[in-house]
């Protein structure tokens, strides 16, 4: 007689857990199921990285390799690109009087777009480059102005 009264409660539990979802309105007449809609949100970036393609430029192992056939093929030769843009065999990147180095990894497709190792656009290489020839000149000039101070301090003997 426990056995029973244990499966029975058993079944009963089982059966209460495994419920769906239905409202009754009138619980002599009408059961009415409901169903919800849920929407699925999700957040994702996409991330479009170049793929090479011929006649592009990679800079890698400090050797200037090019596309060609679908494989990198070192460059025998400077390499001139649609836009006028020369790449060095040195890995040197040369646009008017602007000239950039290439760092490791780095490509320059045949159009003369920067992308860095990952294949994400370098939009703005040129300015970058600019910026920094900049700051290190000033840098520069900054030292020297300091070091010819210290020079005419030691020669004039006057020290401050």
């Amino acid at each position: 007689m426990k056995r029973i009264f244990v499966i029975a409660l058993a079944a009963a539990s089982f059966t209460a857990c495994n419920s769906t979802n239905t409202s009754s309105t009138n619980a002599d007449t009408t059961i009415t199921d409901t169903m919800t809609t849920v929407p699925v949100v999700t957040d994702t970036v996409t991330t479009i990285t170049y793929t090479p393609a011929e006649g592009d430029v990679i800079y890698k192992d400090s050797k200037v390799y090019v596309m060609k056939n679908g494989a990198w093929v070192e460059a025998d030769h400077d390499i001139t690109l649609d836009n006028g843009v020369v790449v060095y065999r040195t890995g040197t990147v040369k646009k008017d009087k602007k000239e950039i180095k290439l760092k490791e990894g780095e490509m320059v497709n045949k159009t003369g777009n920067f992308f860095d190792r990952t294949g994400h656009a370098i939009a703005n290489a040129w300015d970058d480059t600019k910026d920094a020839v900049e700051d290190a000149g000033n840098a520069v000039g900054k030292t020297a102005k300091k070091i010819g101070k210290e020079i005419d301090t030691a020669v004039s003997g006057k020290h401050k």
